[in-house]
């Protein structure tokens, strides 16, 4: 086993300060642990404040470049956006030593989490995929992942410690994130094809009678219950993040040799709606809460 997982000296560094930050740090910093965070819009003086903000709240120290956030850091959180996975695990390894374990929280490619377990090594520093199953609200840490690496139990044992929920599955990279990828098709899928029947469904003023049919069809899902206001909510607030999971999906397929036609046009109608509602979300979370599904399903 590693020294670094005998002892706990040494804060924890999170790389990227967006949704999933915060809530770790808080976690964290009540544990007892200290914890520095670093977020690209610190550099942007049109976002710095709203990320010191989201640190002051959380407990976390705010770290005004990467070296610093890494520096002496015992575990390193990678908690970026799909698109900026791999170009942060890359320069996150110019600072990373012995003795570090860099855990790669993000939604990608098998592929893209075996590149970076490559680069992250080289430096000498350990690498632990995390496939995290489950909206991180408002489960927090405790919700579900899946681990991958060859440290993934060790890493298990020492996140649980901290009132994580972790599992380790996999010795290899890139398996977790297969398992994760896998369900986010039949998960993003069934949101895309709830929006698209409700936005048709709504032009011919039949949405009623199609939910009635969904719930005798299928009874005990909630289709009577407002589940497609449930479905409809998540791609309004979440679209733009689970169409880049979606599109880490089709590359997934393709390197598969498979079709990525329906994945990506389940990141299409993810990213359309979340692009289309934003105005109205934006204005209407002022006020607290979001609109009725309806409103939000209006052609632009």
């Amino acid at each position: 086993m590693p020294q670094s997982f005998q002892k706990s000296a040494g804060h924890i560094a999170i790389i990227g300060f967006g949704e999933v930050g915060p809530i770790f740090a808080r976690a964290l910093t009540d544990a007892g642990r200290t914890v520095r965070a670093f977020d690209i819009k610190l550099q942007d003086a049109a976002t710095r404040s709203a990320i010191i903000e989201r640190a002051e709240k959380s407990g976390a120290q705010v770290a005004d470049d990467l070296a610093s956030a890494l520096r002496d850091a015992q575990l390193v959180f990678s908690a970026v956006t799909a698109s900026q996975a791999e170009a942060v695990a890359t320069a996150a390894a110019a600072h990373l030593t012995a003795g570090q374990l860099f855990i790669d929280l993000n939604s990608v490619s098998p592929a893209v989490k075996q590149r970076n377990s490559v680069t992250v090594q080289q430096s000498g520093a350990d690498y632990v995929e995390a496939a995290v199953m489950a909206p991180v609200p408002p489960q927090g840490v405790r919700v579900p992942m899946l681990l991958g690496g060859r440290v993934a139990a060790q890493t298990a044992d020492l996140l649980n410690g901290l009132g994580m929920r972790c599992e380790a599955v996999a010795q290899e990279v890139g398996l977790a994130s297969a398992i994760k990828l896998c369900r986010s098709i039949m998960i993003k899928g069934m949101e895309a094809l709830c929006v698209q029947s409700m936005l048709a469904a709504h032009q011919f003023d039949v949405d009623g009678r199609v939910l009635s049919s969904l719930a005798a069809t299928f009874p005990g899902v909630g289709w009577d219950q407002g589940y497609e206001a449930y479905l409809i909510g998540r791609v309004v607030e979440h679209g733009q993040r689970r169409s880049e999971e979606m599109r880490e999906a089709a590359l997934m397929l393709d390197g598969l040799g498979m079709s990525s036609a329906l994945a990506t046009a389940v990141a299409d109608m993810h990213e359309q709606l979340a692009a289309r509602a934003a105005p109205l979300v934006d204005a209407l979370d002022k006020k607290g809460g979001l609109p009725e599904w309806r409103t939000l399903l209006k052609p632009a």
